[in-house]
């Protein structure tokens, strides 16, 4: 069905389908990219190449949150979270509105991987467990099992 990308941070783990973090960390990097200057601490230009680059590579690539810094992880969790907020107030994203994204060049047509829509609760969940996991939060999956976030179908558990 999809992609999985590791999203780690410490001992701690899930895994996020590579479309919907994807869409989520274009979306981040977009934040990044709006904060005004004098607002923006030093470290947000090679934040939005980071989260350009992670939206690119997908499942080719792990997140692993402990690689930012402190200050770098803090403004990442922020951006997410209003990355979140505005794909909700959208209702989602639509495939006519990612072939229009400077930031997949040639493989804005396959990014989607044939959706016409991805819906944004999705999104937001999977923008929770980022900012959960950081946080030391997050639920544990059952036993022997991992969770996946940013499916359309929402979490699911995977293994057993």
């Amino acid at each position: 069905m999809s992609k999985a990308v590791p999203v780690v941070f410490g001992d701690a783990m899930f895994w996020a389908y590579d479309v919907a973090l994807g869409v989520l960390f274009i979306e981040a990097a977009r934040v990044v990219a709006e904060t005004p200057l004098d607002l923006q601490p030093s470290c947000c230009l090679e934040l939005q190449q980071d989260l350009r680059t992670h939206a690119l590579v997908g499942g080719s690539s792990a997140v692993v949150l402990d690689a930012f810094g402190i200050e770098q992880r803090r403004v990442l969790l922020n951006c997410v979270a209003e990355a979140a907020r505005r794909i909700e107030a959208r209702g989602g994203v639509d495939r006519d509105q990612v072939s229009t994204w400077a930031e997949l060049e040639e493989s804005a047509t396959s990014f989607l991987r044939g959706a016409e829509h991805i819906d944004a609760a999705p999104l937001v969940e999977l923008a929770e467990a980022l900012v959960d996991l950081a946080a030391g939060t997050l639920s544990a999956a059952p036993a022997g099992r991992s969770w996946l976030y940013g499916t359309p179908e929402g979490r699911i558990v995977q293994g057993g």
